[in-house]
């Protein structure tokens, strides 16, 4: 299976990513799925200045996952799947990339928002994707980096 990781974090490519959740998965393939980085060339190679040499970086639409994953995987890379929102999560689980495990890394706050921890703020909307995903089996969990505990997450509390 070419997907280590599938991580939540608006953020999406930074210090906690490549130092520590590459090494920790053995990843060797960033693969975030954003349709806003794709039309924006300046943000995206900020973002992989941040990689190291030798890790393959694909940028990719939300609808494009599923293809862009059969490549990974033929090339035989380990790649960790980055997502901005649980909506995206959500939508490439629902067209049928399958995972077990959704690691939530940092969602900011806005107004609405819910704080789950001081660096996850959940919507609304959140709470319904994250309460989809889990009824189709896919365990949350909030953890920045492999080194905490983390903390599952229950989308009936």
């Amino acid at each position: 299976m070419a997907l280590v990781l599938v991580r939540v974090d608006c953020r999406l490519i930074h210090g906690q990513i490549v130092e520590t959740w590459v090494p920790h998965t053995g990843a060797n393939c960033l693969l975030v799925a954003n349709d806003g980085l794709v039309g924006n060339p300046v943000l995206r190679s900020v973002m992989e200045m941040a990689v190291p040499p030798g890790i393959h970086t694909v940028f990719c639409r939300v609808d494009e996952v599923g293809g862009v994953l059969s490549e990974v995987d033929r090339q035989g890379e380990r790649a960790i799947l980055l997502c901005a929102t649980f909506g995206d999560a959500l939508d490439i689980f629902r067209r049928g990339v399958r995972f077990s495990a959704l690691n939530i890394g940092n969602l900011h706050y806005e107004a609405g928002k819910v704080e789950i921890t001081p660096s996850v703020y959940f919507a609304r909307e959140d709470f319904e994707a994250v309460h989809c995903l889990s009824h189709q089996g896919v365990a949350v969990t909030v953890r920045a980096t492999p080194f905490e505990a983390g903390t599952s997450f229950d989308p009936e509390r």
